[in-house]
């Protein structure tokens, strides 16, 4: 589910919520819990970051981007440390230009967590913010996939 929680000049601006969130909010008896896979809690531990309860690593390597069509970037956030290098290492594979091959062979990784992200989209001060995206893990796109045949 996108919601946007962007602040500007002290107000909040956002588009109303997909009919979905209007009935998940609704029912108020539903309550989901978020719980970071084990591997994420080890890799992000690797980083020295303490993850608060409920609270997921975000793992992204320097130098990965995705070029949209409009012309605008993405710096994905990935769930697990594994997905991160893996597209790291498909960008360096795969792409052919002089900007590629330039690549440091090794990904530098950054860690960061759901909850900072969030709270710095909420209050504005993330600069770029709008060229963030989430990515799923591996598994959890192979589970979708199943669920939808």
């Amino acid at each position: 589910v996108q919601y946007p929680l962007i602040l500007r000049r002290g107000r909040m601006r956002m588009a109303p919520p997909p009919v979905e969130v209007s009935k998940a909010e609704a029912n108020s008896d539903i309550k989901y819990t978020l719980i970071p896979s084990k591997q994420a809690i080890a890799d992000a531990a690797e980083f020295n970051v303490k993850l608060a309860p409920n609270d997921f690593p975000l793992f992204l390597a320097d130098r990965l981007a995705f070029s949209q069509v409009d012309g605008t970037i993405q710096v994905p956030l990935f769930l697990a440390k594994r997905d991160c290098i893996t597209s790291y290492e498909r960008l360096q594979k795969n792409s052919g230009n002089y900007k590629a091959s330039s690549l440091p062979e090794k990904p530098i990784l950054r860690v960061t967590t759901l909850n900072d992200e969030l709270f710095s989209m909420e209050k504005g001060t993330r600069p770029g913010q709008t060229q963030l995206a989430v990515y799923a893990t591996a598994e959890d796109v192979n589970k979708a996939i199943e669920l939808f045949k």
